[in-house]
C-alpha cells in the first residue's frame, strides 16, 4: 500500500508528485457502458488519482451509477466529468461511465492516506 507523502521542492513548497502506486486498476471501458471498483478496507481514507485516455468523455460518480448529462441545461447529478483525483474512503465504489462512441481506456491509482 503506498501511502500519499508530499515532498517540498527546493523552494519549500509542497510538491505534488506521488510516487507509482503499488494499487492500480485499469479498463478499456465500451461505449456506453460503466466499470466500477470498490477501494480497499485496507486503509480507511485514499486519494484516487485518475488517468484518461486523450479526448476521453468519461463521468465518475461515488457510491452511485455513474451517468452522463440528462440534457443541454444544468440540472443536479452525482457524476463529474474527468476528475484529477477524488477522496474516498474504504468500501465506496468508484463508477466510471464512458459516454464517447469509442472505447476509451481508463486508469485508477489509490494512494492511502492518514
Amino acid at each position: 500500500m503506498t501511502q500519499l507523502n508530499f515532498s517540498k521542492d527546493v523552494q519549500g513548497f509542497n510538491a505534488y508528485a506521488p510516487m507509482l502506486s503499488d494499487l492500480m486498476y485499469s479498463a478499456a471501458i465500451a461505449s456506453g457502458d460503466d466499470q466500477e471498483i470498490t477501494v480497499p478496507s485496507t486503509n480507511e481514507n485514499w486519494i484516487a488519482v485518475f488517468s484518461y485516455q486523450p479526448g476521453s468523455d468519461i463521468w465518475v460518480s461515488v457510491n452511485d451509477t455513474a451517468s452522463a448529462p440528462a440534457g443541454a441545461t444544468f440540472a443536479e447529478t452525482t457524476s463529474f466529468l474527468l476528475p484529477a483525483q477524488l477522496k474516498v474512503k474504504a468500501g465506496d465504489t468508484i463508477s466510471c461511465l464512458n459516454n464517447n462512441a469509442t472505447d476509451q481506456d481508463v486508469g485508477i491509482a489509490l494512494y492511502a492516506i492518514p
